[in-house]
């Protein structure tokens, strides 16, 4: 199922920094609640419906783009011709050779 060569999500700069956002989205809205539990106006029905939406917009961005980029590494392995299970070699046939002059 996976190859040596592929990454687990935990490796990952982009998975990292979409849980610091998630982690950091809830951080906000849950201190928004506590501090304004007795006394929510307009402004922080505003604020915190933003948060929302902004951390919506992450979590669409991350999945979209993880989506583009397994579909781009499939389509290239398609074109490639490769197998899961064989792992490209260079041998000594095919690497270039210098001209002699």
């Amino acid at each position: 199922m996976f190859n040596l060569f592929d990454k687990v999500p935990i490796q990952s700069k982009k998975f990292w920094a979409y849980l610091i956002s998630e982690f950091g989205w809830k951080v906000c809205l849950f201190y928004c609640l506590y501090n304004y539990r007795a006394k929510v106006d307009i402004y922080n029905l505003i604020l915190m419906g933003s948060i929302i939406i902004v951390s919506a917009f992450i979590q669409i961005g991350y999945i979209l783009g993880s989506v583009a980029l397994d579909k781009y590494i499939k389509v290239a392995e398609v074109a490639r011709g490769d197998d899961d299970d064989d792992v490209p070699t260079v041998s000594d046939d095919d690497k270039p050779k210098k001209k002699e002059k």
